[in-house]
């Protein structure tokens, strides 16, 4: 590749990062990555607590399972008491299954007690689906999961797992729905939380976090074409076409053939240009 074809591309790349969202998953991943501050501000207003302290944040975190399928979880948060949370980022539907969720759940706990303590000493645990639409069909933007136990079902069955679905597009004027708002924002300008839109106007329009994201989402399009991860750059794609991108540079960007680009617009109801 040319110093000129380094230099297009860079400014493709620029272009793309300009689009991206706090729903996107390799800039989420950048933005919350170690941010104890950012960490905090999403848990205190996901869970509605206030006497949660976050001690450590870690994204796009791999829980292995040696004898089984390991977990990714989007980001993972953990407090002073040993509160273990976890807020996964869920575009597409169909990956915000209950047996998905029952299946992360397990692993978080499978190596918290050490020997000698009780179970009554597992630490309380919080999973969030944050999904682009609505995938429970409630038209709310908080969903929580109640356990119950009688016939009645009036008795809290209390296991210390506290899971909810959180609607982004049904994003209002509560704390939640702001947050809501931030993870769906393009513009910068637009967000309300001072902490999130600085740290994303860092990584969009200052030089050296556009330098740090271009190298980082060069490196995320290698690992999507060596994985073969179609879904995750489909979604891509969808936002490039949303942006008005040309036909050709989409083709460079991505490795897609026109004939795919063309098939997924149609899909999605976007004109290619």
């Amino acid at each position: 590749m040319t110093e000129e074809e380094r230099a297009k591309r860079r400014k493709m790349t620029l272009e793309i990062l300009k689009t991206f969202r706090l729903m996107d998953d390799p800039f989420m991943s950048r933005v919350f990555q170690d941010d104890i501050e950012c960490g905090q501000l999403l848990a205190t207003i996901m869970t509605g607590r206030d006497d949660i302290t976050v001690t450590k944040v870690i994204t796009q975190h791999e829980i292995k399972n040696l004898r089984g399928r390991s977990v990714r979880l989007d980001i993972h948060a953990f407090d002073h008491a040993r509160r273990d949370i976890d807020i996964e980022i869920q575009r597409a539907k169909k990956g915000a299954t209950p047996k998905r969720i029952r299946y992360i759940s397990s692993l978080m706990d499978a190596n918290i007690l050490v020997q000698g303590e009780d179970f009554e000493d597992l630490p309380e645990q919080y999973i969030f689906f944050v999904t682009e639409n609505d995938v429970t069909g409630l038209h709310q933007l908080y969903s929580p999961v109640e356990k119950r136990i009688g016939k009645s079902l009036t008795i809290p069955y209390d296991d210390g797992i506290h899971i909810a679905y959180i609607d982004s597009s049904q994003a209002d004027d509560s704390p939640l729905g702001k947050l809501m708002h931030d993870f769906r924002c393009r513009n910068t300008e637009d967000m309300y939380y001072p902490l999130l839109k600085e740290k994303v106007r860092y990584y969009k329009e200052d030089d050296k976090g556009e330098i740090i994201m271009n190298d980082l989402f060069e490196k995320y399009l290698q690992e999507e074409r060596a994985e073969g991860r179609a879904e995750g750059k489909g979604e891509m794609i969808v936002n490039m076409l949303k942006e008005h991108m040309h036909l050709d540079a989409i083709e460079r960007f991505s490795g897609w053939s026109a004939e795919q680009i063309r098939a997924l617009a149609q899909k999605n109801g976007l004109a290619v240009e």
